[in-house]
């Protein structure tokens, strides 16, 4: 015999299951709500951290690739440039340090002012550009030494590969949006197979080349 009590006490256990449920998905929705939430943060602090990786390259009208040679032990100096330059960065603006970099120079670009000395830096004696066409620098690590920065990498010219140090600064402000940098390096031309010796004195042309970079960064044209 079913109790009188019976159809009132199941009302009020479906009633109990209705509430439960909906509580069930409350829970489970808040629940969600919480991990998208987290995962977006996470997200966006990871971005805020590591920042945004841009594609740059040197805003030629003002940049330049300098060098510096000394002539008979210091009395004088022969300055020249090369024209024809490019940079590939892949710029991380939170932390330099992240950065990659690609220099690559045209060194039959070179100009000291006289054509008549261009054409012999031009040929075997010295760069020998129809065999050596490029001169070039790809980074491996950057790293930050108080308030400069240091580049390892592959240095090239004349056909030869070496691991180098390169010392550099960043001369922009610290949120600017494409660095400006200057870098004052020294490297020994003999190391790259370059032997020339003037005909009639001695040590007349320095072994060491000073290097003057100053260059202005922009983001990269689509070509």
């Amino acid at each position: 015999m079913i109790s009188p009590l019976y159809p009132a006490f199941r009302h009020k256990i479906t009633a109990v299951n209705r509430f439960w449920r909906k509580l069930e998905k409350t829970i489970n929705m808040k629940h969600i709500f919480r991990t998208s939430t987290f995962i977006m943060l996470a997200m966006l602090s990871t971005i805020s951290i590591t920042g945004q990786t841009v594609n740059i390259a040197m805003e030629p009208n003002h940049s330049t690739i300098g060098f510096v040679v000394k002539i008979a032990g210091g009395v004088t100096r022969v300055t020249g440039k090369f024209t024809d330059f490019d940079l590939n960065m892949d710029y991380v603006d939170k932390d330099l340090t992240k950065s990659t970099v690609l220099f690559t120079i045209q060194a039959k670009s070179i100009n000291t002012g006289i054509d008549q000395r261009d054409d012999h830096l031009r040929s075997a004696d010295f760069f020998d550009v129809a065999k050596f066409p490029e001169v070039t620098f790809q980074s491996k690590a950057i790293r930050k030494k108080r308030k400069s920065y240091e580049m390892d990498g592959t240095f090239t010219m004349h056909g030869i590969s070496k691991e180098v140090t390169i010392p550099f600064v960043v001369t922009s402000e610290k949120d600017s949006k494409y660095p400006s940098m200057r870098i004052r390096w020294s490297l020994n031309r003999e190391d790259y197979g370059i032997y020339f010796e003037h005909s009639s004195e001695a040590n007349f042309l320095s072994k060491e080349i000073l290097v003057e970079i100053d260059f202005w960064t922009r983001k990269r044209k689509k070509p």
